[in-house]
């Protein structure tokens, strides 16, 4: 019989302790919040950090981060991969401005300013000194060395532009398409399937369906100078 009560107090009690690790505070909002904090706080205001130091929190309103080290980012040894799912941090709805950026953002929707953008997805529009790297990339964004998406509908402005699915425009020295529909324009422009127009020195893509304009032209049907279709 002891044994029997000791056995059901031993279970009782480690469900409780497994419940109590299980269990997550629920994370607090305040109207001013400040990071890297030891407390995740969700911001409904103003939030104010340094480093960009992100945890997983949500920040409504302004974000402003001050990162004195920005240029450690370019002595990254490859590009920064889009976080996947669970590895991503903060959300961010409003405004976004930051001498560095994100290199783990799980969304941006408004307006960023930032020199460097690492996101699962970007909404609205995005201003970055070096580059913008996101799986879904929609709105207008303009980047100083390359934008880069999964998938993207919008407005791309940069020295190299890619995606794998994109409607819209991309403006570059480089542009690159995988499926899409809409206008490239650079000194080489490059799809593997594009319904739309391609204006460049040298255009590219493996379809035959759009119009192309350059210095040399080539789809699947056909290579010619100046004009193909």
């Amino acid at each position: 019989m002891k044994t029997r009560l000791f056995l059901t107090a031993y279970l009782l009690f480690g469900i409780l302790l497994f419940g109590q690790d299980s269990y997550q505070m629920p994370i607090k909002t305040q109207l001013i919040t400040l990071n890297p904090s030891q407390e995740i706080k969700n911001t409904a205001g103003l939030n104010l950090g340094i480093f960009d130091d992100y945890q997983t929190q949500k920040i409504a309103g302004i974000n402003v981060q001050l990162n004195p080290i920005t240029l450690i980012y370019m002595l990254a040894p490859k590009e920064i991969e889009v976080p996947k799912d669970g590895a991503e941090t903060v959300t961010i709805n409003g405004i976004h401005l930051s001498t560095g950026g994100m290199t783990d953002g799980k969304t941006l929707n408004g307006v960023g300013l930032s020199m460097y953008h690492i996101a699962q997805e970007t909404n609205g529009i995005a201003l970055n000194g070096f580059n913008n790297n996101s799986g879904k990339l929609n709105g207008l964004h303009i980047s100083g060395f390359n934008n880069s998406a999964e998938t993207a509908n919008g407005i791309l402005v940069a020295l190299s532009n890619s995606a794998g699915k994109f409607n819209g425009l991309q403006l570059g020295i480089v542009n690159d398409i995988g499926n899409g529909n809409g206008l490239q324009v650079g000194l080489y422009n490059r799809s593997t399937k594009l319904k739309g127009i391609q204006i460049g020195l040298i255009n590219k893509t493996k379809d035959r369906k759009g119009f192309q304009l350059g210095f040399w032209n080539r789809n699947a049907k056909r290579t010619l100078p100046l004009i193909n279709f």
